[in-house]
């Protein structure tokens, strides 16, 4: 109930646990918790926060977090919040039993879900079916743009859709989303005063970083709609995680980066978790690749065949991938082909 608080079973163990929203100022511990899930949410890319070891102070901190959101009302960090916590959500549901994911989809009120197993070649793998009414409801959500989650790619039977266990996480993850932006935005409590003070502190710590976290969620759109080429979406998640990056895999990043216009800001942010991060070289290094220094030469990034030569393509299987010689036209590729296969 700590993974999923949104469900009946969290909002009664809420209710035994009688929390007044009004009495907060002898539970600092759970608005402090609370305020800590709304700053993971501010860190450009998502990353996971670390729950509280107390279940109740866990479980108890999300509503607090929904508080929050609605008193600081931007619809940008509404919909950032709710995301950020359906993505966590996903990750959990990922490495779940079938009972859980089955009692999530149940609670969002799916037809049916069911297992089975699939025969592909040689190879016998447990699937899922689920109705193509709640298939199309959550993957022409944000996924339409994909063209793996178009519904032609997918068997259908019966009004049966042929899914994975990923992509049924995946689709869960759209529900709570929706869900959560809606919770945020509706109807809330009046705010005590205590709470009120986190609101304010939010606020303005969100303000100072809109435009920057602004620019990342248009990449990130972009990204999980495929408008990014692999090479890109895979060199970018390894920042995100932390990984090293060569010379050649950290230029051809910041250079295509540059090209979209993700200001110099965001992008010495995005590095800010590797290992070897400077400040101060970083931006360095970015200004120059961005003409800002030296001989003032904006830098391209490598093309796709000086990318295959060291061995940062990593999808020439890919029918756009076959039809481009440098990554900055993937997107401009992209649509056609997705059109064509309509």
């Amino acid at each position: 109930m700590a993974k999923y608080p949104f469900l009946p079973r969290a909002k009664q163990i809420m209710s035994e646990l009688d929390v007044n929203l009004a009495d907060l100022g002898a539970l600092k511990e759970i608005v402090e918790r609370a305020k800590q899930r709304l700053t993971a949410s501010l860190i450009f890319e998502f990353r996971a926060d670390k729950p509280n070891k107390k279940i109740d102070v866990e479980i108890t901190s999300f509503p607090v977090a929904t508080l929050i959101v609605g008193g600081v009302n931007d619809d940008t960090l509404t919909k950032r919040y709710a995301l950020f916590e359906a993505k966590k959500m996903y990750n959990y549901l990922t490495t779940e039993k079938d009972k859980v994911v089955l009692e999530i989809a149940q609670f969002f009120k799916w037809k049916r879900v069911t297992k089975f197993e699939a025969t592909h070649g040689e190879l016998t793998v447990l699937n899922y079916k689920m109705h193509f009414v709640d298939y199309l409801n959550n993957a022409a959500s944000s996924l339409v743009y994909d063209s793996r989650w178009k519904l032609v790619n997918h068997p259908l039977h019966e009004g049966q859709v042929e899914v994975t266990l990923r992509e049924v996480c995946r689709l869960l993850q759209e529900e709570i989303r929706k869900y959560l932006e809606n919770r945020a935005a509706g109807k809330l409590p009046q705010i005590p005063p205590i709470i009120q003070d986190t609101v304010d502190e939010i606020k303005a710590e969100y303000h100072k970083i809109k435009p920057h976290v602004t620019e990342f969620d248009k990449m990130r759109v972009f990204a999980e709609e495929s408008e990014y080429p692999p090479c890109i979406q895979h060199l970018y998640d390894r920042v995100v995680k932390g990984q090293h990056l060569s010379h050649l895999e950290r230029f051809a990043l910041v250079t295509y980066l540059l090209h979209q216009g993700i200001s110099i800001d965001a992008i010495v942010t995005l590095f800010a978790g590797l290992s070897d991060f400077r400040q101060a070289q970083t931006r360095y290094q970015v200004e120059h690749l961005a003409g800002q220094r030296g001989s003032k030469t904006v830098y391209r990034p490598p093309n796709c065949a000086t990318l295959r030569t060291h061995g940062v393509c990593i999808k020439l299987e890919d029918p756009t991938c076959r039809t481009i010689k440098s990554p900055l036209t993937y997107h401009l590729r992209k649509k056609p082909l997705d059109k064509k296969g309509q």
